[in-house]
């Protein structure tokens, strides 16, 4: 095959080429970020939750009476539901598994420029762990004299934490965490580490992170007009769907509150990653279609290629090409100009991957899932032309003659 006449030819169609070259490029681009956006979130999907999330109730309330008193109503609360049938225990709590808010950042030392890493806060009472149905890694679990039971006017700070056994890792490495201090903000008291958990799911933004384990539980229940604690309820197996609503008819026994949510973790985890799976499948749907659009584009374009080449073309079958070499030119000068696409389409995606990673601190795409994109839009662009290549291989020697 010679090269030296493809080149000629795509230089005295530099506009064409370009377009081709362009096409192929967004494409890659788009299929790649779409591709690996779905498969990540499919990961995720298959990650252990380390909780027993069908048979854990979330219930969101909110007093609107700011003449209620909360100590009472929470102390009430949790007698109420400890009271049905078919609950096992309940805590108080701020964040919720799979909806953990805004990561804070720990320190282990309190000097300005100390490294700050990523976690999420779970506040809840004595029965926190026994509720999430968690196991002691290393050390011990609370005990009621270290809960902070307060309004957030007069809350004192605690003084120990327990953490998971991913965020030991990350601060700790194999070295134990137990009787070692932290600092839970820049210029706070330090805390203690008594205890080492099994890991459960924070939420999306430490999620889509790589950090989906990284959670600290503190020993308090705090409450404040505007921001109540929500509640986790552990009940018996099967039955959270039926306690639904002697759960709720419990809470309403206080007056001036409203509910506004109540639901099994379950359906808290599904919609952590509605989402992300929404985007990833809307991505590839609008990928597949510009992949439709420049293959057709593609197939458009050699064929207006060939409509101006057709006396070129006859003087190559006169001088004794064969079928095959014609169409084996138009594969061959597809091809340079679909890899010419795929690698600056490789570099604009890997340009947004590092754009992400600056970001966030983790980049969700993989240099082999970009591989294999590029395989598949190089196969599309050669479906492509095969046609209007096979058409070209069939212009008659002949024309020369007719054209002259």
């Amino acid at each position: 095959m010679e090269f030296r006449p493809i080149l000629l030819s795509l230089k005295q169609n530099k506009f064409l080429s370009l377009l081709i070259s362009v096409q192929v490029m967004l494409t890659v681009t788009v299929l790649s970020i779409a591709t690996s956006i779905t498969v990540e979130t499919l990961k995720a999907w298959n990650m252990p939750s380390g909780l027993d999330h069908e048979n854990i109730v979330s219930v969101r309330t909110q007093f609107f009476d700011p003449e209620v008193n909360l100590a009472n109503a929470i102390v009430n609360d949790v007698n109420r539901i400890k009271q049905i049938p078919g609950v096992i225990e309940v805590t108080p709590n701020q964040e919720i598994p799979f909806d953990a808010g805004r990561p804070s950042k720990v320190y282990l030392s309190s000097e300005q420029d100390a490294e700050g890493f990523d976690t999420n806060f779970f506040d809840m009472n004595v029965d926190g762990h026994k509720v999430l149905g968690l196991t002691l890694i290393a050390g011990r679990f609370f005990n009621q004299t270290e809960v902070i039971q307060s309004s957030a006017e007069q809350a004192t700070p605690v003084s120990v934490v327990m953490i998971s056994q991913d965020m030991a890792k990350e601060l700790f490495k194999d070295h134990s965490p137990l009787g070692k201090t932290l600092y839970l903000a820049k210029e706070s008291q330090p805390v203690q580490i008594i205890g080492v958990y099994s890991n459960f799911m924070n939420g999306e933004r430490l999620n889509g992170r790589g950090k989906s384990y990284h959670t600290i539980m503190r020993p308090q229940v705090i409450w404040q007009h505007g921001n109540n604690p929500n509640y986790l309820i552990k009940v018996e197996q099967g039955s959270a769907a039926s306690l639904f609503e002697p759960i709720t008819q419990a809470l309403y026994q206080t007056p001036g509150r409203y509910i506004y949510g109540i639901e099994k973790l379950t359906r808290t985890q599904k919609r952590m990653y509605d989402g992300r799976g929404s985007q990833g499948a809307i991505l590839l749907v609008v990928s597949l279609v510009l992949v439709l659009i420049a293959g057709f584009g593609v197939a458009g374009l050699v064929s207006f290629l060939i409509t101006q080449r057709q006396k070129q073309i006859g003087i190559r079958r006169a001088l004794g090409a064969t079928k095959w070499s014609v169409i084996r030119y138009f594969i061959v000068e597809n091809s340079m100009l679909t890899i010419f696409g795929l690698l600056m389409g490789t570099l604009l995606t890997m340009l947004f991957s590092y754009l992400m990673t600056q970001g966030s601190g983790q980049s969700f795409l993989s240099f082999s899932q970009v591989l294999y994109c590029s395989v598949f839009i190089w196969l599309i662009n050669i479906a492509a032309v095969w046609l209007p290549a096979r058409r070209a291989a069939k212009v008659s020697p002949a024309i020369v003659t007719r054209s002259a």
